[in-house]
This record gives C-alpha cells, sequence and structure tokens, in this order.
C-alpha cells in the first residue's frame, strides 16, 4: 500500500557479515512537524540491527542553527532531531558530532553524548595495544564527557543543520526559552556543493539554452526585473521577479516572489529597500474591532520581533523572514509555523479527558485560532531593532489612537545581531592595501 503509515519491506545486505537481512521502510508524520521516512534494519544472522530517520519533506528556505546552554540534568533530556546532514558541537570539550555519525537520528541531549562516548570506549583495549597514548588521551576525553553528562558545569549544545530539518525541543513553548537560541541562515556555497545543489544548478545551466535576460520594464516606479534564481524545494532553476513598492506613510520596500515552473513552489519575501534606521521601533496595535484590525496592512521586516501578550507569544527576530501581508495573513503565518517546528508539543496527551488542552503550545495556537476568527481582541507588539517595519494607521493622516510607535536606542546585542559592529564604513580598503 501506499501513503502515510505505509510499510515496505526490501532484502539488503548486512555490514556486519555480508549476509541478507531485511530493510522497512515506513513513511510517517510528526504531528504538526514534517514528514518522515523511519528506517529500520535487522539481520537474522548475526542479528546486528540499525534504524535511522531521514525528513520525507524538501529543504528549508535557510539553514538553521540551535544554541542552547545546558545547566542540569532536565537539559539533557531535551528532544533533538539530528538530519544526515546536521552536526553537533559541544565547545567546552572540543567536541564535533560530524554529520556522517549518528546521521538520521532522534534521541535525546544525554543519549547523543552517551552514544558518542559508548562508540569511544568500545574500542579501547584493541587501541591500547596498538596506540596506547591515543588510547590515553581518549580516557581523558571519556572523563569529559561523563563530566558533561553530570552537568557539573553549564556547557554549549550547537546542532547546525544547512537544509534547516533539525529541532532542538524547546520545553518553554510557547513561550521564549533563555537557554535556547536559534539562528536562520543564509546556506554558504560549501553547504549548497554538500547538499548537491550547486550540480543541480550547473545541470540546469548546461541543459538550457536559452540565457535568462533581467527584463526592466515600464518606468522606473513601476519596473519588475526577472532574473535567475534556485528553488528552495527542489534546487532546481526557477525565476525571481522583484519590484519596488511605496507604502504611503512608510518607506519604499523590495516585493520578491519566486516561481518555479518544475515542481510548482511559489514563494515570496519582503526586504526594506533602505538602511537601518538610526534607532530601533517598538510597535503596539491594541485590538478595538476585529473586522478592522485584522485587516490592517503590516511589513514585518526579517529583524523584527512579534509579541502577543495576552497568549504569551514572542517570536524571535528571522522568524517568518520578511513579510508584507494583513495582520489577518501574519497571524495566519505565525500559527502555521508554531504547528510546524514543535513536533513535542502535540499530539494523543495534547488534550485532557474533558476535551481541553493540556499544553501550552496547543492552547497558544488555539488562541490564535480566536484571534483569527476574531473571537478575541488582544495587543499585539512588533519590535524592530532595524525600524523597518510598518503598521498601517488606519485614520492617516491623522493619528491612530490604538497604535503605539515608541522609538528606542539599540543594546550592544542588537547592534552584534543587525552586523553593525562589523561594519566598517571608513577606510574600509586600507586594511586590504596593507594586506
Amino acid at each position: 500500500s501506499s501513503g502515510i503509515n505505509a510499510e515496505y519491506g526490501i532484502a539488503s545486505i548486512c555490514m556486519e557479515c555480508y549476509e541478507e537481512g531485511a530493510t522497512r521502510l515506513m513513511l510517517t508524520k510528526i504531528p504538526y512537524f514534517k514528514e518522515i521516512i523511519i528506517s529500520s534494519f535487522k539481520c537474522e544472522h548475526c542479528h546486528n540491527t540499525n534504524n535511522s530517520v531521514q525528513p520525507a519533506s524538501s529543504y528549508g528556505e535557510k539553514g538553521v542553527r540551535y544554541i542552547l546552554t545546558v545547566t542540569d540534568m532536565a537539559d539533557l533530556n531535551r528532544q533533538v532531531i539530528k538530519s544526515e546532514t546536521a552536526t553537533i558541537m559541544v565547545p567546552e570539550v572540543e567536541l564535533e558530532i560530524p554529520r556522517e555519525s549518528q546521521k538520521g537520528s532522534s534521541s535525546t541531549i544525554e543519549g547523543f553524548l552517551t552514544k558518542t562516548r559508548d562508540s569511544i570506549l568500545e574500542k579501547q583495549d584493541e587501541r591500547r595495544e596498538v596506540q596506547p597514548e591515543l588510547a590515553d588521551q581518549l580516557d581523558s576525553f571519556i572523563k569529559r564527557l561523563n563530566t558533561l553528562l553530570q552537568v557539573d558545569t553549564p556547557f554549549t549544545f550547537i546542532l547546525e543543520d544547512p537544509t534547516g530539518n533539525s529541532f532542538l525541543e524547546n520545553p518553554n513553548a510557547p513561550k521564549p526559552d533563555p537557554l535556547l537560541k536559534t539562528e536562520h541562515y543564509t546556506r554558504s556555497v560549501e553547504d549548497e556543493d554538500l547538499l548537491g545543489i550547486t550540480a543541480i544548478r550547473d545541470e540546469n545551466k548546461e541543459n538550457d539554452d536559452v540565457t535568462e535576460v533581467t527584463a526592466v520594464t515600464q518606468n522606473e516606479h513601476t519596473e519588475v526585473m526577472t532574473f535567475e534564481a534556485m528553488c528552495n524545494a527542489c534546487g532546481k532553476e526557477a525565476k525571481c521577479n522583484m519590484k519596488e513598492v511605496s507604502i504611503p506613510f512608510f518607506k519604499n520596500i523590495l516585493l520578491m516572489a519566486n516561481v518555479c515552473d518544475h515542481c510548482g513552489c511559489k514563494d515570496s519575501e519582503v526586504k526594506s529597500a533602505g538602511g537601518i534606521n538610526e534607532k530601533g521601533q517598538r510597535i503596539e496595535l491594541t485590538m478595538t474591532d476585529a473586522m478592522m484590525d485584522l485587516s490592517r496592512d503590516i511589513l514585518k521586516s526579517e529583524t523584527a520581533r512579534v509579541e502577543i501578550p495576552a497568549l504569551e507569544l514572542s517570536m524571535t527576530s528571522g522568524s517568518l523572514g520578511g513579510r508584507f501581508t494583513t495582520i489577518e495573513g501574519l497571524l495566519e503565518q505565525i500559527k502555521d509555523q508554531l504547528e510546524s517546528i514543535s513536533p513535542f508539543s502535540f499530539g494523543d496527551s495534547s488534550r485532557a479527558e474533558d476535551g481541553t488542552s493540556s499544553n501550552k503550545m496547543l492552547s497558544l495556537v488555539e488562541g490564535l485560532a480566536d484571534v483569527i476568527a476574531g473571537n478575541r481582541l488582544v495587543k499585539i507588539i512588533v519590535d524592530d531593532a532595524a525600524g523597518n517595519s510598518y503598521v498601517q494607521n488606519v485614520y492617516a493622516p491623522d493619528e491612530d489612537p490604538y497604535l503605539k510607535i515608541i522609538e528606542y536606542v539599540r543594546t550592544e546585542e542588537d547592534d552584534d545581531d543587525l552586523g553593525i559592529k562589523e561594519m566598517k564604513t571608513e577606510n574600509y580598503g586600507e586594511e586590504d592595501q596593507a594586506s
């Protein structure tokens, strides 16, 4: 049979005894996360077994990096999904679990560290005979791993995946976790080479005899530029249409829309056409009329954070990227995002016997649904350190009594996140000339 939870069996060679074993594959879905392929191998001859997990979905638009400060034993129990392209690092002991090791697996932080320790211990007796010095060094390293597993002192656990298909649990969800930092980053050329995206793009160029020419039409205020891009879903060549749009009483923005003729994927993104403002900006909208407020236009830049205090919601900057939509559209996207990135907060135990929700994430999603349906009025806060976000003033050009805009001086951490501290705007060629 085919479809979700369908099982398939195939004959496979056992890599331990080289006799014939059996591999069972099942396509399943983690609730509110992604479809995955579970692979289970068993050899009846030597009793070797092996299990793995692989994402059945396409690569994410950006890579993801989770940085967790482990402070107690409870943190070791956090669930981790490590895809076959992900790397785990613990800088304090110079540990790196490469993508080739423990790939496609789901476990806890303790589980990954324990498996690493056990894999080293497995051949220590052989090393003592052949390479005693290396064995002594590994003994010292094993002691350091045991110290980590006791959490005698806090340490940093980093999970990095260029495909964006790995995950580290936030047990405080829907509230932000002060110990966990999530970063979304643009893949490097080396990452694309690793994932085979560069090869696909080069192949598409070789097979395409028609050279794509950037098309600029009409005048400077209405022109649409079309240029080659890459589909985030299938990795093949796609078209990106870009247009500069002026928002009344705000500033100019760039609307970018990607369309792939190969897989039909469509996505869009919004970026500010200006630079970083001198001060950060906090926009507070107090909803009073659901129909009017939900239809307000909103520009959320990629550097903005969104908060809804009544729902205890706080989304970090970088979440959802840049978006130009309505309040209703943004809330829908936030709701979809929460459902997709928190696989451990849903399932059969999400509701009590009386049908009410029994976890915070499900309550948050239901709360967002109430706001979207117009059954609940809340305060929405958009905090943008770059000052490039906007919420429509429906009373313009008069002042909006329910829309509050507060400018503030950025902190050093804000400047660091925006990359301002690394910028050199004067005499920036001197270092290159000196070198």
